[in-house]
């Protein structure tokens, strides 16, 4: 049989090389076609499709339909699946429409549609977000009298729980039961991912008890997406709480299970939680690989635990289980020492990564650029960036953003307008997030006017964003252009964006020390409008306001109002109520309202928020 299928595959690279050199005038297709048509009219159309089908898997697209159009008679269905696949990976998929069509309408039975065509081309639709499609497929798929198998329903499932459609998930899998096909692990899972991200956890606890009930057992895989699931939409603690289920049914988390629970936990915050999960992974004897350390490592680095990410990276080149750190391990740990400063540590990782035989790539050369920038480093920044290009790495779009960024923070606004010119020169066009440096430098630097025509210069050739507004409106505030920053809080409002806490805050200041009461307070009522909160800093800006005109029960009237929402005080609003209510002569009338405030005050008793706070308790009670 082995040298039976030898001489085949002889014959039929002797007979493609015969035909390749053969005359020039003969089409290519013809050509090509020319082996298969002689192991047909020797060994039988199934034969010859074979060698089509393992053919066709290997050549480029275009020859590949080509070839297919060529051979009528040899081609079958496998051989239209192979191109269909092919079209649909490039995303050609009305083409593959059109050849699924095409198949239809063939004379020969073994050239049909079969449930694998319209797989194919229903997971490449869902893929596209085009499930409803996909949906359509499985109509004409029955018109065609073609059965779908359990895999065909899994793919059309999957697409609808994507595209959260989960209603429709359930009614097909109804069908699905109902034609005597049924639902597997793989379709179970789909349908938990479905419920979980629509928040349905009650419809979660009754597809396991289904499975228990078909006695389907679920596997590592099916839990650790439901893992990913409850993760994705926030809900670390019910993650939690399915791997300990898993463990209580005997199945063992694996290292993919894990990573998944760690980088939940890393994007909440919970940094020091998830090094803990790294040592539960030792100790049940699951090896983390470089997913693991990548994304601890990671979220270490975001919130500037240095020393720890640090002691990661070692471990992973000289612990007991060796793991290769890549690219994206050493740039997370450059990033977080050029966000403290720490150059000379973001050097000797750079360092110990080309020691580790790891390319050194744009991301390493633009972070470093702009820790050294950050640290007035001006020119090893731009040795390095000599360095970079030297080594055939360009400039991109982001590295003359940290090269603005970096200039501008030194005020050196001049050489980084250099900059733009030299980016326009390479064929990089500008974005509204190059020109913020140069916005946020001249409003700091009180060019207010430079800032303004600027402003507008860039209103005329983008969208402006929270960002270019927020910068001016501080602007104005600063330089206490208060109709100004009226304006720009009206225009930005206008034009569907919502101004930040920051923002609001530092507008309701500035009315408040103008003593445009009123208009604080209409900014205020904006505020909560838009969902945000009055913190500290509000508060102090309205109490100073008031305190100022000699309103004492505004005064009042907001310590009520702190003390009600358990409002954090700090430093700098005791100040505020001390002077407030003690030092001005307005507050002499509140004073003998609340004798014991003022002699607390007299003593010295006051020292910290929460004394104050008690105080507060004790003098402005609640109003029912």
């Amino acid at each position: 049989m082995a040298r039976r299928a030898r001489l085949r595959l002889r014959l039929v690279r002797a007979l493609a090389t015969a035909s390749a050199s053969g005359s020039p005038a003969a089409p290519r297709p013809a050509r090509q076609a020319a082996p298969y048509l002689a192991v047909l009219h020797r060994r039988g159309r199934a034969e010859a499709a074979a060698c089509l089908n393992r053919h066709l898997r290997l050549l480029p697209l275009g020859e590949a339909t080509s070839l297919l159009d060529a051979l009528p008679s040899v081609r079958d269905a496998v051989s239209y699946n192979t191109v269909l696949t092919a079209l649909c990976r490039r995303g050609h998929h009305d083409r593959a429409g059109a050849l699924l069509r095409a198949m239809s309408l063939e004379p020969h039975p073994a050239c049909r549609p079969n449930a694998v065509s319209y797989t194919v081309l229903m997971r490449a639709l869902c893929a596209d977000r085009r499930a409803d499609q996909a949906v359509g497929l499985l109509r004409s798929m029955r018109s065609a009298g073609v059965r779908a198998d359990v895999v065909t329903y899994g793919t059309l499932i999957r697409g609808l729980c994507d595209a959260a459609e989960v209603d429709k998930a359930v009614e097909l899998m109804g069908e699905m039961c109902e034609s005597g096909i049924e639902p597997n692990v793989v379709v179970y899972s789909s349908l938990l991912q479905g419920y979980c991200k629509s928040g349905r956890w009650e419809d979660v606890g009754k597809v396991f008890v289904e499975m228990s009930e078909k006695g389907i057992e679920p596997d590592v895989v099916m839990y650790t997406g439901l893992i990913d699931s409850l993760c994705k939409v926030g809900k670390a603690k019910k993650a939690h709480g399915v791997m300990d289920m898993m463990v209580r049914r005997g199945l063992e988390p694996n290292v993919v299970t894990y990573n998944v629970l760690i980088n939940c936990m890393c994007k909440e915050g919970s940094v020091k939680e998830a090094i803990g999960v790294l040592k539960k992974m030792s100790e049940k004897g699951v090896a983390p690989d470089v997913v693991t350390y990548n994304t601890l490592i990671k979220g270490l680095s975001d919130v500037l635990e240095m020393d720890e990410a640090m002691w990661l990276l070692e471990e992973m080149v000289r612990g007991e289980n060796i793991v290769k750190p890549n690219v994206v391990t050493f740039n997370s740990v450059i990033q977080g020492l050029c966000d403290i400063g720490r150059m000379r540590q973001a050097f000797q990782v750079r360092a110990m990564m080309e020691e580790t035989g790891c390319i050194v790539n744009l991301v390493t050369y633009n972070l470093l650029i702009g820790g050294l920038l950050r640290v007035h480093k001006v020119r090893k920044a731009m040795e390095l960036m000599d360095e970079m290009t030297s080594l055939g790495l360009e400039p991109d779009s982001f590295t003359y953003s940290i090269l603005i960024k970096g200039f501008c923070k030194m005020w050196q606004v001049d050489r980084a307008e250099d900059l733009l010119s030299t980016m326009r020169d390479r064929g990089i066009e500008p974005e509204l997030f190059h020109y913020i440096p140069f916005l946020v430098a001249m409003c700091e630097q009180g060019m207010m006017e430079r800032a303004r025509n600027l402003f507008n210069e860039m209103d005329n050739n983008f969208p402006l964003d929270v960002v270019a507004y927020s910068t001016m409106i501080h602007g104005a505030c600063k330089a206490g252009d208060l109709k100004t920053a009226k304006e720009l809080l009206k225009s930005m409002v206008d034009e569907g964006l919502t101004p930040d806490a920051v923002t609001y805050s530092i507008v309701i200041n500035m009315f408040a020390k103008s003593g445009d009461m009123e208009a604080a307070n209409g900014v205020l009522k904006q505020m909560t409008a838009s969902g945000f909160l009055p913190d500290v800093t509000v508060f102090d800006s309205l109490i100073q306001g008031y305190s100022t005109k000699g309103e004492i029960n505004k005064v009042l009237e907001l310590i009520r109002e702190m003390i009600t929402k358990n409002i954090a005080l700090d430093s700098k609003i005791i100040s505020t109520l001390s002077t407030s209510l003690v030092a001005s002569n307005e507050g002499k009338a509140l004073l003998q309202s609340l004798p014991d405030f003022s002699a607390e005050i007299s003593k010295g008793n006051i020292n910290s928020p929460q004394e104050l706070m008690k105080v507060l308790h004790n003098v402005c009670p609640q109003t029912n």
